[in-house]
């Protein structure tokens, strides 16, 4: 009999209000490759609490010999109301998160390419990644599409990262 543990370690962070949340921290194996997440919206997840899409990203990362996840999204606000101050402090998270990971990962879905507001966040953080020339990669299906957001159902259960297309965006 083998028993094996481990401890998944969480750390998040919320305005003062707790009506942002700007970065949830996955630590299970520091020593592994560190990958930041940028999706739409920030869901259910927190401290203790795994939404589905924290969990898929999780599953998906570790099976890619990831130990470490910084997930963050275009949107933080967790009521819907978004400020200036908020989205100021959103880009300095995910400005900060750059320099401890290894790669990116631009999983926003498809959803976005109709939301304006998206659209110009998008290009707000591609901006900034590229300043620091970060590695930039997205979700690819089996069929060839990229883009793809952790729910999406054929790459709910394995993920192919592969480059992201930045001239995509300069539309």
């Amino acid at each position: 009999m083998k028993t094996i543990k481990s401890t998944l370690k969480t750390e998040v962070t919320y305005d003062d209000e707790m009506k942002n949340k700007y970065l949830i921290r996955k630590e299970w194996d520091k020593n592994k490759k560190k990958a930041l997440v940028i999706m739409k919206n920030a869901g259910q997840a927190d401290e203790i609490v795994q939404d589905q899409t924290t969990m898929y990203v999780i599953n998906n990362l570790s099976k890619l010999e990831y130990g470490v996840v910084d997930i963050v999204n275009l949107f933080p606000s967790t009521e819907g109301d978004e400020t200036k101050e908020s989205v100021i402090e959103n880009l300095k998270c995910i400005q900060e998160a750059i320099p401890r990971v290894d790669d990116v990962i631009i999983a926003v879905g498809k959803g976005v390419e109709t939301n304006k507001k998206a659209i110009e966040r998008i290009k707000m953080i591609l901006a900034i990644l590229l300043d620091k020339k970060a590695n930039i990669l997205q979700i690819e299906a089996n069929f060839g599409r990229k883009g793809f957001h952790p729910l999406y159902p054929a790459v709910k259960h394995q993920w192919k990262l592969v480059p992201y297309d930045v001239s995509h965006n300069e539309k």
